[in-house]
């Protein structure tokens, strides 16, 4: 490979939301890099009773 020719660029794979798993994590907090680091998903996973109502939600839509 020359100089002038640039290695094929990895397509970077999209974490998806996991409050809403039909979409992808859009980021939408300054400073967040995906949901591992989001604090929605922190306060909602970390609070019972939040996350109890996001499971039924979740399985109602199914």
């Amino acid at each position: 490979m020359t100089s002038t020719e640039s290695a094929p660029r990895r397509a970077r794979p999209e974490a998806k939301c996991p409050l809403r798993p039909d979409e992808f994590c859009n980021l939408c907090q300054m400073n967040v890099t995906g949901p591992h680091d989001c604090g929605l998903v922190y306060l909602v996973m970390s609070d019972p009773d939040l996350r109890s109502e996001w499971g039924e939600r979740r399985h109602a839509a199914r």
